[in-house]
C-alpha cells in the first residue's frame, strides 16, 4: 500500500506525500528494529538469569564437596602422624588397632573435590560469555574455573605419590585385611595382636617408613582446597547479589 502511494505521489510530483511516505517507511523500520532489539535483550536477560541460577546451585555443590575434601585431607594427615608415633610407641597401636590398620591403608590418599562446571562450559563453548553483563562477575567466573584447572598437574603428581605409597605398603597388611578396607567395611575388627604384627612388618619396610612424612603430609592439598572454598563462597555471594537474593 505504501509503495503504491509513493509511486503515485512520485508520478504526480507530490513531494509532500513522497516525504511523508518515506518517513512512514523509515519510522516503521526503526520501530521494528527497536522491538527486535528489545525482544533480544529480554531473551538475553532471561538466559543470563537462568545461567546464573544454575551456576549458583552448582557452586553450592562445589562448596560441600570441597569441605568434604578438606575434612578427608585433615583426617589422612592425622593418620600419617599416628603411624609415625606408632613407630616409637606401640601403645598407640594397642589403643586402637583398627585406627592404626586403617592409617596404614589410607594415610596417603586424599579425596579430590567434584567441581560442577557444566553451565560455565556451556556458556563458554556457545560463545555466550558476553551475556553476563557484569564484567567483574564475568571475570570472577573465569578466574574461579581457571583456578580449578591449575590443579590438573598437581593431581598427576599426587596420583604418582599415592601409587608409590601403595607399592611400598604391599605386605604390611595381609590380603584379607586389605580387602576389608577396599570394601569400606567400617565394621571390620582387628585385634591388638593383628595390629602389632602389622607394626613389625611396617618397621621392616624402611622405604615405606621413609615415605610416610611426605605421602601423608597433605598440606598442599589442604591449602589448595581452602583457596577453592574461599573462591567458591565469594563467587556464590556475588551471584546472589546479581540475582537479587541479597
Amino acid at each position: 500500500m505504501i509503495l503504491r502511494n509513493l509511486a503515485e505521489a512520485l508520478r504526480a510530483q507530490n513531494w509532500f506525500t513522497v516525504v511523508l511516505e518515506v518517513l512512514i517507511v523509515v519510522v516503521g523500520i526503526f520501530i521494528g528494529l527497536q522491538v527486535d532489539g528489545w525482544n533480544e535483550a529480554r531473551k538475553d536477560r532471561v538466559s543470563e538469569h537462568r545461567y546464573l541460577e544454575r551456576i549458583y546451585d552448582e557452586l553450592a555443590l562445589d562448596i560441600e564437596s570441597i569441605k568434604e575434601s578438606i575434612r578427608v585431607a585433615d583426617s589422612r594427615r592425622d593418620m600419617g602422624r599416628l603411624l609415625l608415633r606408632a613407630l616409637d610407641d606401640p601403645e598407640v597401636v594397642r589403643a586402637d588397632p583398627y585406627k592404626f590398620m586403617r592409617a596404614i591403608q589410607q594415610a596417603s590418599y586424599t579425596l579430590a573435590p567434584t567441581i560442577n562446571d557444566h553451565t560455565f562450559d556451556e556458556i563458554k563453548f556457545a560463545g555466550n560469555m558476553a551475556i553476563i553483563r557484569d564484567v567483574e562477575l564475568r571475570s570472577g567466573l573465569s578466574a574461579y574455573y581457571k583456578l580449578i584447572e591449575r590443579y590438573d598437574q598437581w593431581a598427576y603428581i599426587r596420583a604418582h605419590e599415592q601409587n608409590s605409597y601403595t607399592d611400598r605398603q604391599q605386605g604390611i597388611l595381609t590380603a584379607a585385611q586389605t580387602y576389608q578396607f577396599v570394601l569400606y567395611d567400617d565394621t571390620a575388627e582387628f585385634t591388638a595382636a593383628d595390629a602389632l604384627q602389622a607394626l613389625e612388618r611396617m618397621r621392616a619396610k624402611a622405604d615405606f617408613v621413609a615415605q610416610i612424612p611426605q605421602s601423608s603430609n597433605h598440606a598442599f592439598a589442604i591449602l589448595t582446597y581452602r583457596s577453592w572454598l574461599n573462591a567458591a563462597q565469594n563467587l556464590r555471594d556475588r551471584i546472589a547479589v546479581a540475582l537479587g537474593y541479597q
